[in-house]
């Protein structure tokens, strides 16, 4: 019975974190009115399921998320400009093919899709490598993308269960203001983490240093 009960505390434990980081992140991103806020809220959530999966199960949450919410709001609002300017460009390149006319114009269309798969692979990586290390913003979308290509089993596994949440999302709503973004994002960052132990200072990510954020 005692095993039992400790269990039971210990998941509702762990499902009231993933809730209240979920609901800050929610928060935070309607602070900065959704399309300011998103980008620095999801880098702070980032960096609270970070610690928790290197086991520092005992930080101040809110604490961490506000410090980083600021410290990164810059950086974050920089990283969704490049993001969505990046989307708006693919985007308008594959419908200025579907539309085209000229069949030599038309063979464009296989190498703009594998551009936007290679890109939203690139994507899963970004916001853990971003707050795992201590890089500029060049440095973490550099680092993404030689993650993804030099990873593919995580990155297919991270892909899928990723796509998997977002299936259950679907099919209960309910949840999705409470486990939404949490639950992806330790999923991302506990993959990642296992590539980045993985990767144990072989490539060039290993000359940078990890974060150490003081709150």
């Amino acid at each position: 019975m005692i095993g039992f009960m400790r269990g039971f505390y210990s998941i509702s434990e762990w499902i009231l974190r993933f809730a209240y980081v979920n609901v800050l992140w929610i928060a935070f991103t309607l602070l900065g009115f959704v399309v300011f806020g998103f980008f620095p809220s999801t880098l702070a959530m980032f960096t609270v399921v970070r610690k928790w999966v290197l086991k520092q199960t005992d930080i101040p949450v809110f604490q961490t998320f506000w410090f980083t919410y600021k410290k990164e709001f810059v950086k974050g609002n920089l990283l969704g400009f490049f993001l969505g300017l990046s989307c708006f460009l693919m985007y308008s390149n594959l419908r200025i093919v579907e539309a085209t006319t000229v069949p030599l114009f038309k063979l464009l269309y296989v190498p703009n899709v594998i551009v936007i798969i290679l890109f939203f692979f690139t994507l899963l990586y970004i916001f853990p490598v971003l707050v795992h290390f201590d890089v500029r913003l060049k440095e973490g979308i550099k680092n993404s993308f030689i993650l993804m290509t030099i990873n593919p089993i995580p990155t297919f596994c991270m892909a899928t269960l990723t796509g998997f949440l977002c299936f259950i999302f679907m099919k209960l709503p309910g949840v999705i203001p409470f486990f939404s973004g949490s639950l992806i994002a330790y999923l991302l960052m506990w993959l990642s983490n296992f590539v980045f132990v993985k990767m144990n200072k072989a490539s060039d990510l290993s000359v940078k240093r990890t974060k150490t954020e003081a709150i």
